[in-house]
């Protein structure tokens, strides 16, 4: 049985890589703009024409996996450049005849990217930096290697041939519950101005719920605060 190709070496590559060959002939693109606040033309320009490529490389008949954020539903964020730029990639993979789109929330695991949500608020508490905290404003998290073992489910039990699909934990988190858990992660005091802005999205995880059992996750009561000892303990 054929193994599976890897494009990219960030954070989600990294958590793929030991799963190789259990996922057939699939090509697994991990590869993209890894910061949602981004806004430049250029590096827009320079991801889409690396996927462009990526798609024309793969015979018609392997399944295409490709990485997108939930965010593109989200109403809060739904219209930010990113958003726009994922929403656009997400068309060009879904013109093959067998792709899955998984589209991400908030990704926990270890980087050093300074940009994901995690290490911004890991690395104000721990400097004792002031930040502005949206208490109005929901985030869902999963660790990276959940997220991975749901994909290769799916990919290996799930009869997948053209799907766009939540990968996500059925819980969202206020930010004020996630800053707090940080708290205790980093034995630290958030330091904050509370401002009275953002909502709650839920993301629709009814499609992984097989999955969630075959894999043995447990998204419970504890799961964010063990997430977050993982990486930041």
């Amino acid at each position: 049985m054929p193994s599976a190709t890897l494009v990219g070496s960030g954070l989600l590559a990294r958590a793929f890589a030991p799963h190789l060959a259990e996922l057939g002939d699939a090509c697994i693109y991990a590869a993209g703009v890894s910061n949602s606040s981004c806004d430049d033309d250029e590096e827009f320009a320079r991801d889409r024409l690396r996927l462009q490529a990526a798609t024309a490389a793969a015979a018609p008949s392997r399944l295409f996996v490709y990485f997108s954020t939930w965010s593109i539903l989200d109403p809060w964020s739904q219209d930010s450049r990113y958003s726009a730029h994922k929403r656009e990639l997400e068309q060009i993979v879904q013109t093959r005849d067998r792709f899955l789109v998984a589209r991400l929330p908030q990704v926990a695991g270890k980087t050093p990217n300074p940009h994901t949500l995690l290490n911004y608020l890991y690395n104000r508490i721990a400097r004792s930096e002031r930040f502005d905290l949206w208490r109005n404003s929901t985030r869902n998290i999963i660790d990276v290697d959940d997220a991975a073992k749901l994909v290769v489910d799916l990919v290996a039990n799930g009869n997948v041939e053209a799907e766009t699909i939540n990968i996500a934990n059925p819980t969202n988190y206020t930010l004020p519950e996630i800053v707090s858990a940080m708290e205790f992660t980093a034995r630290r005091r958030a330091i904050y101005n509370s401002v009275d802005k953002g909502g709650d999205y839920r993301i629709d995880t009814t499609r992984i719920s097989d999955s969630v059992r075959r894999c043995g996750i447990e998204f419970d009561r504890e799961y964010l605060q063990r997430t977050l000892a993982k990486y930041y303990g």
